[in-house]
């Protein structure tokens, strides 16, 4: 609250005061920015209205639509295939019911990104005692990834490096064979 006291300045003084109360104004948050797969067609979101309202309505700049509506604030967008044309696209969450507030917005930028090529390498022999060089290559939608086996075997220096060496445990000798997959992580996941 602020308190304003008006004053006379001449001889007879006379004061009067007025109390303007403030509420706070609404707060829209309508996410983190998301970088999906041109191949998706929905993108789930989670907006946030605070201060003097917790309602609010969702637009965008491209032409899909909000399921079950656009005034849910965790709705799920539905891209068209002009929304998927353009690459990118934007979202912005409104505050509603703001009283004698103004009304705020918040955007949430989604861009499209191609899928990601994912090549592990050829097949290969190497003896027990020795590591499998491996020569992993990620392109397109993705740059890095992840390498997961079907045995009990590890990756040096980590897992998610692209040329790691993969060390066979006694398991894998045992069985005589190892399958090694390549996984590419980010926004479009291909293996």
């Amino acid at each position: 609250s602020v308190t304003i006291t008006l004053q006379s300045t001449f001889a007879c003084l006379a004061t009067d005061k007025i109390t303007i109360t403030i509420n706070p104004g609404p707060q829209a948050d309508a996410g983190l920015n998301q970088i999906i797969c041109i191949t998706d067609n929905q993108v789930a979101l989670s907006g946030i209205i605070s201060g003097n309202t917790t309602t609010g309505i969702w637009t965008t700049s491209g032409t899909g639509s909000f399921t079950p509506a656009d005034t849910v604030l965790n709705a799920t967008y539905n891209l068209t295939p002009a929304d998927s044309a353009l690459g990118s696209f934007i979202l912005i969450l409104t505050s509603t019911n703001n009283g004698s507030c103004n009304a705020v917005s918040d955007t949430l930028i989604v861009t499209l990104t191609t899928i990601p090529v994912v090549n592990a390498g050829v097949d290969t022999t190497f003896c027990a005692n020795n590591f499998a060089n491996l020569n992993g290559s990620i392109s397109g939608g993705a740059s890095s990834g992840i390498w997961s086996t079907s045995g009990t075997g590890t990756f040096a220096p980590t897992d998610t490096t692209l040329n790691a060496l993969y060390s066979p445990s006694s398991a894998d000798i045992a069985a005589g064979f190892v399958n090694l997959t390549l996984t590419s992580t980010g926004a479009c996941v291909t293996i």
